[in-house]
């Protein structure tokens, strides 16, 4: 039992030690002198953010700062002397890490900034140059994968779409894009409706927004269902989020005018009635068994009730052909919120069909 306790107490011991020596090896100096400078300069700017640099750390920050900026430096020179086409990416990469080591630097107190002296070096242009030209080599890269049609071919240009994502979300043609390559790879495409507004829907609303026969022209249509026990293979989610909706007061314009025609003279009122209904939400396209969503395509569609009629005293001579067709027109009451959130249904419906094509 002794010989136990002398065998635990020994392993405890040398777990100390073997700690004390990777602290050791990691110190900052350790790094610095093995030419790790990168992580030299992350150690001590994380001290320095707690303000605790002594006179040894400030100038092991300073060297750790030069250095590591440098090999960066020699890094990006090197790749473009290359002149190869992908070398953006890294160039990206290398230009970022002087980009954060700046900002680092400016985050320390007034009273480190003044001790160290350190010129910041402004990359911003350079890495927004390297930014645009990163996310027009991946979307290249992944067009032409999707020329072919393959589904594996697709699945191949879907992550690198993904990166353009990441460096520019709104970069042109980049949703369409990721649709077709999703839409190629798909055995399947479950399409639902979730209403997360707050508002009770007229009847048959979500059946009218998923209307079959919007999609009847949509090269993706045998693989569209309705059902989740339709769903075969690698099924993907199509989910039309209504997130809020906004139905306008009764607009009521009245507006009094004379019209004369010769010696004919009449008082015309002319009326205007509007009211709208607006659906606002997101299409997201979800990835089989995935919880956040792959593609969201914003929505905002309107449906607008607009009409205008006349009446009129005095002489019907003096009106313009105009305004005697507005004075033909019978006084029509104000919709119904539920008419016109239906129509709005069917705008959306044609939304949803237009991201099918």
């Amino acid at each position: 039992m002794r010989a136990l306790k002398l065998k635990s107490v020994s392993n405890i011991v040398l777990l100390i030690l073997l700690s004390f020596s990777l602290l050791e090896c990691s110190t900052p100096q350790k790094l610095i002198d093995q030419e790790q400078y990168s992580l030299a300069f992350d150690a001590l700017i994380k001290k320095g953010q707690n303000g605790r640099l002594n006179a040894e750390q400030l100038m092991q920050l300073k060297q750790a700062y030069h250095a590591a900026n440098q090999l960066d430096h020699e890094r990006i020179t090197s790749l473009k002397a290359s002149g190869s086409p992908d070398i953006w990416p890294d160039v990206l990469y290398h230009l970022k890490n002087i980009q954060q080591r700046t900002k680092a630097v400016q985050r320390l107190s007034p009273d480190l900034k003044r001790q160290l002296d350190l010129k910041p070096v402004n990359v911003d242009e350079e890495v927004l140059a390297a930014k645009i030209t990163t996310t027009q080599y991946y979307n290249r890269l992944a067009e032409k994968l999707l020329v072919s049609e393959d589904p594996d071919d697709s699945r191949k240009a879907l992550p690198l779409f993904e990166k353009v994502q990441q460096l520019n979300p709104a970069y042109p043609g980049l949703d369409r894009n990721m649709r077709r390559a999703v839409f190629t790879i798909a055995d399947r495409l479950l399409i639902g409706f979730k209403n997360e507004s707050g508002v009770q829907l007229p009847t048959g609303f979500a059946d009218q927004v998923l209307s079959q026969q919007a999609f009847s022209n949509s090269p993706w249509q045998s693989k569209i269902i309705w059902e989740p026990d339709q769903g075969l293979g690698n099924t993907y989610q199509i989910v039309v989020v209504l997130n809020d909706i906004e139905v306008s007061p009764h607009k009521t314009g009245q507006t009094t005018f004379t019209e004369k025609m010769e010696s004919f003279r009449a008082e015309v009122i002319r009326y205007e009635l509007q009211k709208s209904v607006s659906l606002s939400g997101q299409i997201q396209i979800i990835a089989n068994n995935g919880k956040q969503p792959l593609i969201i395509s914003p929505f905002n569609v309107s449906s607008k009730f607009e009409y205008t009629y006349a009446r009129f005293s005095g002489d019907e001579k003096a009106l313009t052909e105009a305004t005697r067709e507005l004075t033909k027109k019978a006084a029509l009451p104000y919709p119904s919120d539920e008419s016109l959130l239906k129509d709005a249904a069917a705008e959306l419906n044609k939304t949803v069909a237009l991201l099918l094509k």
